[in-house]
Parts: structure tokens; sequence; C-alpha cells
């Protein structure tokens, strides 16, 4: 079949994708590790130190949208 359900398309909005340069599987680095900790404790939201890289980027950016 040819046709494509549009309704079924997964949209990832800028502001929630990953750096298009960060490996979706990397740790996190230590500099993103120490932003993501200020903002959790500042929020009082939960650290989580499994995240990865990609993963701690969208916290990130998750939690700067709280205000």
């Amino acid at each position: 079949m040819s046709s494509t359900n549009q309704s079924s398309r997964l949209v990832v909005s800028p502001a929630s994708a990953p750096d298009a340069g960060c490996d979706s599987d990397a740790e996190m680095t230590e500099k993103t590790a120490a932003e993501l900790r200020a903002l959790c404790e500042a929020k009082g939201e939960p650290f989580d130190t499994a995240l990865s890289e990609a993963q701690a980027q969208q916290r990130i950016e998750a939690l700067k949208a709280m205000d």
C-alpha cells in the first residue's frame, strides 16, 4: 500500500528533541548533570543519575519550561 496514515506519524517538537550532535545512548556529561541537578533542586524535583545525555537535555528543557 502506498497511502500513509498521517495521524499515526510521531511529531517531535524542536524543544523536546535531543541536540542533533547528541548520542541518545551516551552518558550525561558532568556539565549536564550539574545543570540538571541544580534545576531539579530549584524546582523540588527528583534528580535521576541514570539518564542519558539526550534524556537529561530533554529533562532540562522541561524543567526550564516549568516557570
